[in-house]
């Protein structure tokens, strides 16, 4: 059985996650209160999924990644160049 991440990879994880769903956002030209109505998302939410305070439910990425009309894999591609 694998080791499990340490705490500091999990939450490195989830800011890269976060940063990630920010630039997809951004390139769409939608500020966080935009994409909070489309996605369903209370208005505060955003900020916390981009700052990586939140560890996200599966459902919410299926949310993100409806909007913004890509896969789900699409959003935690992380390797962002």
């Amino acid at each position: 059985m694998p080791d499990l991440p340490l705490d500091a990879d999990l939450l490195n994880s989830r800011r890269r996650l976060g940063e990630r769903i920010r630039q997809l956002r951004e390139a769409r030209g939608w500020s966080q209160d935009t994409f909070a109505h489309l996605a369903g998302l209370n208005r505060a939410y955003p900020h916390k999924i981009e700052t990586g305070k939140v560890d996200l439910r599966y459902s919410t990425l299926v949310r993100v990644a409806h909007v913004l009309n890509i896969t789900v894999a699409d959003v935690v591609t992380l390797d962002v160049t």
